[in-house]
């Protein structure tokens, strides 16, 4: 997804809004706090979806009723999205065994026009529901071969309202972020990048027992690339980068009585270095990807009281390391053979634990294309999670009803052994001058080897112990069983997904869908982090020599009962949105945004909350 249907189709208050049309990707978010979790194909968490922001890992968590894996990205800074669905992103990192989303910040190019040395552009929104404010400025200069973007933003917003009318206590915020991107051309074919990035965010956060948290989280990342390519010599097309990623959330509890403070600090660091070489052989072609990549965490809690959520959220040191080399052939234009080896190790180690493990993941794809526009193709794909820090070492007592969680040292890595296969079509001027047609089917099948899930050990007794009662004399809401971190033998994830666009530039026509299932193999039992099936259609069209791009778009998102036990079930529902862009001249555009135009009352399934109801923006 681009820059230019993100402003058209969305001007998104958050990556939630475009990402869950895309088919086999879904979200998590929480009401009362602005981060977001993304699931592709049924996984999210710890990893699984390695999510980076200009090649950056995001890689905080922390332990509570929500996702375990989030990242805060203001959407005004985005350039573009790539998402890359299942184990088959070798060159992405270890452990992203469910694929892989990479964002593209913006830079100079996109604010300068050719010919231009400098300019500025400001925005500004306001949306109806939780009276939300944007405001935003953009500026860029270019001075030889060298340039630099600036932006600044600011978000505020009220508590929203639901499609029933009810307010979301504490969904407000108010978030000020700040980008830098600077470019150098050293020389032909040389490019020095550098990027800093800061997101502050302050909200108030609530337990599920109804403690509050004054909450202000603090996100600064730092990331330096080179990259070189020369046409005269195919052997080298080299990219390295090396980066920091800090994110710190401090809180404070708001109660008079029992006011104090904790936090949750996750530092990352880590490189990445590949290059490409191609060669020729008459009508064959290869091309040959090379490197390595590492990266470190470091992770460190502190509270002034005992506190559960500090220390179900343990601290210590994790650190990744893997090499990779990928090779593509295609003969005739016809035929592509993409074979490939990972080798991923990992150690992890805090004052009471250790663990360490490595392996060889391979790599298979073939694609045929038989018909010009028409490609049949198959990848077989292994991947390979190291265990979180969190998931190894995570020990306290969860709150009322009490239950103890244990660590477990000996967790195994997760190991993906993922199939699929399906149809690409592409084809321009199919029925008119300049139209287009794209379109793909996939089917896939991913099990996962010792997938790492919380299961409930030993017997099962009374979360709040009565004396001299036995566990029958215990409510049987308040019956509770020690938990923790265990490998199940087996995971199986199944699905199909579908997307298509028909665009004739005076009208477009696009759809999305995916069904998936999922379950513990051995057991039969669903697995938690399996999304609703969806169907997600969008009509529009464009006139007044394109300056007007207008439509609609709709969500059809079924039930989702297959669910295991302690996970809400939730109830289908469609979601109407409506989207529009005029430019006015070459120096002004309004659009308007309206989502959920018929006010429905839904839950997105794994969210607590109730999302928006009817939403106007302009």
């Amino acid at each position: 997804i681009d820059k230019d249907q993100l402003d058209q189709q969305f001007q998104p208050d958050s990556v939630s809004q475009f990402m869950n049309t895309i088919p086999g990707v879904t979200t998590q978010e929480n009401a009362l706090d602005t981060a977001q979790a993304i699931n592709i194909r049924g996984l999210q968490d710890f990893g699984r979806v390695n999510v980076m922001i200009e090649g950056a890992r995001q890689n905080f968590q922390k332990s509570g009723h929500n996702a375990d894996g989030m990242f805060y990205l203001e959407p005004e800074m985005i350039k573009r999205v790539d998402v890359t669905r299942g184990p088959t992103s070798t060159i992405y990192g270890s452990g992203a065994i469910g694929g892989v989303v990479a964002f593209e910040l913006l830079d100079a190019d996109d604010i300068l026009k050719p010919g231009e040395y400098a300019a500025v552009r400001t925005r500004t929104r306001y949306g109806t529901n939780g009276n939300s404010k944007l405001g935003s400025a953009t500026g860029a200069v270019r001075v030889g071969n060298f340039d630099v973007l600036g932006q600044l933003n600011g978000r505020w917003s009220d508590d929203y309202k639901d499609g029933g009318g009810n307010t979301i206590d504490n969904s407000g915020d108010t978030t000020k972020s700040g980008l830098v991107k600077a470019r150098w051309q050293l020389a032909p074919g040389h490019q020095l990048t550098g990027t800093f990035l800061d997101y502050r965010s302050d909200f108030v956060d609530q337990t599920s027992t109804g403690a509050e948290y004054d909450s202000t989280v603090d996100n600064k990342q730092y990331t330096l690339g080179y990259t070189f390519s020369s046409p005269d010599n195919p052997l080298l097309d080299l990219s390295a980068k090396v980066y920091r990623n800090e994110t710190e959330l401090d809180q404070t509890r708001l109660q008079a009585n029992n006011a104090y403070d904790r936090s949750f600090d996750v530092e990352t660091t880590g490189f990445d270095i590949f290059n490409t070489s191609r060669f020729e052989f008459g009508s064959a072609k290869l091309a040959i990807t090379y490197g390595g990549d590492a990266f470190e965490d470091r992770v460190s809690t502190f509270a002034e009281r005992p506190d559960s959520s500090v220390a179900l959220t343990p601290g210590g040191r994790r650190t990744v390391a893997g090499a990779f080399v990928q090779s593509k052939a295609t003969f005739f234009d016809t035929l592509d053979i993409i074979a490939a080896l990972r080798y991923d190790r990992y150690e992890l180690e805090s004052d009471d634990y250790n663990s360490d493990g490595s392996r060889v993941s391979p790599k298979i794809t073939a694609g045929v294309t038989p018909f010009k526009g028409i490609t049949f193709f198959a990848t077989y794909a292994e991947g390979y999670r190291a265990p979180a820090i969190t998931e190894t070492l995570i020990e306290g007592t969860h709150p009322f009803p009490a239950f103890d969680v244990l660590p477990n040292p000996n967790l195994r890595p997760e190991v993906a052994h993922n199939i699929e296969g399906g149809i690409n079509f592409s084809f321009d001027n199919l029925f008119r001058p300049s139209d287009t047609f794209r379109a793909k089917v996939v089917a896939f099948r991913n099990k996962v080897d010792d997938y790492i899930d919380m299961v409930g050990v030993g017997e099962p007794y009374c979360g709040i112990p009565i004396p001299g009662k036995e566990i029958e004399d215990c409510d049987p809401s308040l019956i509770v069983q020690t938990q923790r971190y265990e490998n199940i033998a087996n995971a199986v994830i199944k699905g199909l997904e579908f997307e298509g666009m028909y665009d004739a530039r005076s009208w477009f026509f696009g759809i999305g869908a995916h069904l998936i299932r999922g379950e513990n193999a051995d057991t039969g039992d669903p697995l938690a982090t399996i999304p609703a099936d969806q169907l997600t259609l969008t009509l529009g069209f464009r006139a007044f020599d394109e300056k007007l791009v207008a439509g609609t778009r709709t969500r059809f998102v079924a039930a989702q009962d297959r669910v295991p036990t302690g996970v809400l079930a939730t109830s289908g529902y469609t979601v109407v949105d409506l989207f529009g862009e005029y430019a006015m001249n070459e120096n002004t555009t309004i659009n308007v945004n309206i989502d959920n135009l018929f006010d429905k009352e839904y839950r997105q399934y794994l969210d607590l909350e109730n999302s928006p109801g009817f939403s106007a923006r302009v």
